[in-house]
């Protein structure tokens, strides 16, 4: 069984090596691609060639459709090549496998899932995870962005966002860098629902091209996406919510609302997950997820040598326990 590997990656390239060596000592038979934004120092081809992957050189983005881009780029070249795999898992350079790469391939050879993925109704009050007004804010206004702001300029701004709650025409957002979006009209409906959920999914063949097929009949949507806010944190899940619905290849797709990650939130400054150090290992380690981030070998080195001892003694499976993106 192939699982192709997507990796999308911006810097540290000694910890991207570090981490298809991981994938790829575990699983030699894994399909590694691993896109960097050509904006940022990237890992040598010849390294990453001789570890089992391969380089592509991408424009980069943060917190717009990009993302979605580099992923469909993917899929869609594993389709012209013909190219027989089994599940297509997306990662960043700074997540890294918190079990067996081994065991992971395993579980999903016997699993009988097509999507790994979380997902939830990003605008009925009763199952979102986001709250229905920034759900709103993100995706039913286009967006013009005046650029990356630091932290200390996001800060400063937030009392500007007051002008969201007084009236529904504009909306000021920070978190992806300084957007003034405008209330325009949105496909969501009846025919199509708005799902979100985490970027970082496990989908099978048969999910990916069933998010293929949606990209080309309905390319409406990845155009209004163009303009919103975090495209990346829902185009997946509401492509594939309508495939199961409209799409006769796709009526019999298994999803399982479970990304296997694990990602910290508490405490997060903007939206950033927490990044873990030799002492969070211990929760990292038993939660059972496939994969964590985020990892940082930069500002806390060895600390995936540690992970890699660890999972050199573990001897059983432990049991998941997955806290999910919020």
């Amino acid at each position: 069984m192939t699982i192709v590997y997507h990796i999308e990656t911006h810097r540290n390239p000694r910890q991207i090596e570090s981490l298809v060596r991981a994938i790829c000592g575990g699983a030699p038979d894994a399909l590694v691609v691993v896109d960097h934004d050509r904006s940022f120092d990237a890992p040598d081809p010849r390294t990453l060639a001789r570890l089992g992957a391969e380089l592509r050189l991408s424009d980069g983005g943060y917190g717009d459709m990009t993302h979605v881009d580099r992923w469909l780029s993917t899929a869609r070249w594993l389709q012209a090549e013909g190219i027989e795999y089994s599940y297509l898992t997306n990662l960043t350079g700074q997540d890294y496998p918190v079990r067996p790469v081994a065991r992971v391939h395993a579980d999903l050879a016997g699993s009988g899932v097509d999507a790994y993925i979380q997902t939830f109704s990003v605008l009925d009050p009763d199952e979102t995870k986001w709250g229905v007004a920034r759900g709103r804010t993100r995706y039913e206004y286009r967006h013009h962005r005046f650029g990356q702001l630091r932290p200390w300029q996001q800060w400063a701004l937030r009392p500007v966002q007051i002008v969201n709650a007084v009236q529904p025409w504009v909306r000021i957002t920070t978190s992806t860098g300084l957007a003034l979006g405008r209330r325009e009209w949105a496909p969501w409906g009846n025919d199509l629902v708005l799902r979100g959920g985490s970027f970082f999914c496990t989908l099978s063949r048969s999910a990916v091209d069933a998010v293929l097929r949606f990209d080309s009949f309905r390319p409406d949507v990845a155009e209004f996406f163009s303009w919103s806010i975090a495209p990346d944190e829902v185009y997946l899940q509401t492509a594939l919510g309508w495939a199961v619905a409209h799409d006769p290849g796709a009526s019999n797709l298994v999803i399982e609302n479970d990304c296997r990650r694990y990602f910290d939130f508490s405490g997060s400054t903007f939206n950033h997950p927490r990044t873990f150090t030799s002492d969070d290992l211990p929760t990292v380690l038993a939660s059972g997820a496939d994969f964590a981030r985020k990892f940082d070998e930069a500002r806390y080195p060895g600390v995936l040598g540690v992970v890699d001892r660890s999972l050199d003694e573990v001897e059983t499976v432990m049991p998941r326990s997955v806290e999910l993106a919020s």
